[in-house]
C-alpha cells in the first residue's frame, strides 16, 4: 500500500511538468506551423510582385534620379549608395528610394539594390585604411581583380566576410533593407567559380551564403526580393530555388569574355537549360547583354522572346540608363545555331 501510494504521490509530482512540455512543445508546433503558412503566403506576394514587371533596367554609375523616376521600366536595379567623389560613399535615403517606386504614370516600380557579395569592393564604407597593406589585411581577403581595379577577392565562407555582408545593423545588406529598397540584386555568386579548383565544397558554400542571406533578408522583410546574378547552375539546389524570386543571366550570348564576340554554343546552351529550371521553379529570368550591333541586339531580343525572358541591353560600364529596346523584326537576327529547335 505505501509503494502505491508513493507512486500514486510520484506521478501525480510529474504530471505538471510533463504537462508543461506537452504544452509548449504543441506551441512550438502551431508557431513553426504559422511562420511555415506566412513564409508560403509572402513567396506568393513575391512571386506576383516578379510576375508583373516586364521590363527592367540597370545603371550602378552617373545615376540621375530624377532621369530614373521619369523612366518607363518597370524593375530598375541601382548602386544602394553612389560615389559622386571617389571613395566617397553617400548611400540613398528611404525619402530618395520613395519617388523612384513610382512610374510616371502612378504605377509601382521595384526598385533593386545591387549587391556584390562574392567580392570585397574597396569604395564601400566597410572598407578599413589598414586594408590596403597585405600585411594588416583580415584573412578572409584576397588579391584585386585584374579585370576591376578596387574590387577584391574574398574567402566567401568565412563568418567575418558574411557578417560584413548581413547579420548587422552595419552590414550591407541590412542597411539596403533599411533604405526601403525592395529588394537586392546580388552579384559575384559566381565567385565560387574562381576556387573550385582548390576549394573542396565551393559551390555547395556559396549556396548556404546565399540561402542565408535570403533566410535573414526575409525574418526582416517577408516581402523582400532576392535576385541572383549569374551562377544559373546553382539552379540544381531546389531549397535555394524556393529562397529565391529571380535570377539575371549576363552575357548569355555574347561577350563572356569582355568582348564583343559570341559565346560558345555548347555554353550558350548549357546556361539555356539552367534558366529553364529556374523558370520551371518559379523564377523570372532576366538577362543582361551589352550587344551594340543591330544584329546582335535582334538576336538577343529573339532568344529573349522565345524563351520568355525580360531582357535589357546596355552599356558595359553600366554608366548610362539604356531606352528599352525594340522588338526585332520576325526575320532579322537568328539565335545562334545551338538554340534552334
Amino acid at each position: 500500500m505505501i509503494r502505491l501510494i508513493s507512486l500514486a504521490l510520484a506521478l501525480f509530482a510529474i504530471t505538471p511538468a510533463v504537462r508543461a512540455e506537452a504544452t509548449a512543445k504543441t506551441r512550438a508546433t502551431v508557431s513553426a506551423s504559422n511562420e511555415a503558412a506566412a513564409s508560403k503566403v509572402a513567396a506568393q506576394r513575391r512571386k506576383a510582385a516578379m510576375a508583373a514587371f516586364k521590363t527592367w533596367a540597370i545603371q550602378l554609375r552617373f545615376l540621375d534620379r530624377t532621369a530614373l523616376a521619369a523612366s518607363p521600366f518597370d524593375l530598375v536595379v541601382i548602386d544602394h549608395a553612389p560615389h559622386p567623389k571617389k571613395d566617397i560613399e553617400i548611400p540613398f535615403t528611404r525619402d530618395e528610394i520613395a519617388p523612384l517606386k513610382i512610374k510616371p504614370d502612378g504605377s509601382r516600380r521595384i526598385v533593386l539594390a545591387y549587391l556584390s557579395m562574392g567580392e570585397a569592393e574597396r569604395y564601400r564604407y566597410y572598407w578599413q585604411p589598414q586594408w590596403d597593406a597585405a600585411e594588416t589585411r583580415p584573412k578572409w581577403l584576397g588579391p584585386e581583380n585584374p579585370q576591376w581595379a578596387g574590387n577584391y577577392q574574398v574567402q566567401f565562407a568565412d563568418p567575418d566576410w558574411q557578417t560584413v555582408i548581413f547579420g548587422t545593423q552595419m552590414s550591407v545588406l541590412d542597411r539596403i533593407i533599411a533604405a526601403g529598397f525592395d529588394g537586392v540584386y546580388l552579384d559575384r555568386v559566381d565567385a565560387f567559380q574562381d576556387v573550385e579548383a582548390t576549394m573542396p565544397g565551393a559551390e555547395d558554400a556559396m549556396t548556404g551564403f546565399v540561402q542565408r542571406l535570403a533566410d535573414h533578408a526575409h525574418r526582416i522583410n517577408p516581402d523582400f526580393l532576392i535576385i541572383m546574378q549569374n551562377a544559373e547552375e546553382l539552379a540544381k539546389s531546389k531549397s535555394l530555388l524556393a529562397r529565391l524570386d529571380g535570377i539575371s543571366k549576363e552575357d548569355l550570348l555574347y561577350g563572356f569574355d569582355n568582348g564583343d564576340g559570341p559565346n560558345p554554343q555548347q555554353m550558350v546552351t548549357d546556361t539555356v537549360n539552367n534558366l529553364r529550371k529556374a523558370k520551371r521553379a518559379g523564377l523570372k529570368v532576366m538577362v543582361l547583354e551589352y550587344a551594340r550591333t543591330a544584329e546582335t541586339i535582334a538576336a538577343a531580343q529573339k532568344l529573349a522572346t522565345r524563351e520568355g525572358y525580360v531582357l535589357h541591353i546596355t552599356d558595359r560600364m553600366l554608366g548610362v540608363l539604356s531606352p528599352v529596346a525594340p522588338l526585332p523584326a520576325p526575320s532579322a537576327g537568328d539565335p545562334p545555331a545551338a538554340m534552334q529547335r
